[in-house]
């Protein structure tokens, strides 16, 4: 992959861009003229040429190393905004722990929580003499914050990066061109990979239809875009996506 020789005006940084969530961000913002680049196993559809950078998630140090050759060709000085986001998760392994095996349960962790350290570390490390507003961020979840069984080591994953983001805002206030770290919490949506979820909460699940609290997927993308969009982000905050954007208009 190459990433060109033309620096981008509005540069996004995507993992996990090529179903769901991720697909949805990466259309959006393509279709308001950010160029993204998304980091993923297979190429997404419709990704325009050079835009997609092969890395799988589950080896957090080789794909840090695929998105750094692939930034190589983009001079930071001519990139006027960033977008840096980890959207890749994996709800595996499911179930009681001790019931996994130890490659699925240090797999659940490299793609959830390591790969998205590096990852933002990567970017950071390329960009940090960008002038222009830069974000880092992480999708969150409920489970980072309510514990649910059979999702610990996907909740623990996301805790993580919560607090690995509010790390982050505390490190970067002592920057002279800092990153705004921040958490965006998406709530349920009507996903394959929230669907499963949602089978092991059959009970809570048909109560947040009813009450019309499932989002559509295009919605909530359209909210994390126009929060990034917010001048008055506040480092290390997390948002929800209930919220709308009260608290940062």
């Amino acid at each position: 992959m190459s990433a060109g020789e033309l620096s981008p005006q509005r540069l996004v940084l995507l993992s996990g861009g090529s179903r769901g969530l991720g697909a949805a961000l990466a259309a959006g913002w393509r279709g308001e003229g950010w160029r993204v680049l998304t980091l993923s196993r297979t190429e997404p559809p419709d990704t325009p040429p050079g835009d997609w950078i092969r890395a799988d998630l589950a080896d957090p140090v080789a794909a840090a190393a695929a998105l750094s050759a692939g930034l190589a060709g983009i001079d930071p000085a001519g990139v006027a905004a960033l977008i840096v986001l980890h959207n890749a998760a994996t709800l595996e392994p499911l179930g009681p722990i001790e019931q996994a095996a130890p490659e699925a349960l240090a797999a659940g962790l490299q793609v959830g929580l390591v790969a998205g350290v590096l990852l933002l570390a990567t970017a950071m490390a390329h960009f940090r003499a960008s002038p222009g507003r830069k974000i880092v961020a992480q999708v969150s979840s409920g489970a980072a914050l309510r514990s649910h069984a059979g999702l610990t080591v996907y909740g623990a994953a996301k805790a993580g990066l919560d607090h690995f983001i509010r790390g982050l805002a505390v490190d970067e206030a002592l920057q002279p061109q800092p990153f705004i770290p921040v958490a965006l919490d998406p709530g349920a949506m009507d996903t394959a990979m929230q669907q499963r979820l949602r089978q092991r909460d059959a009970a809570g699940s048909r109560q947040r239809e009813q009450a019309g609290q499932l989002g559509a997927v295009e919605e909530v993308a359209a909210w994390m875009r126009a929060l990034l969009d917010v001048p008055g982000l506040k480092p290390g905050a997390r948002h929800h996506v209930r919220d709308g954007l009260a608290g940062v208009v």
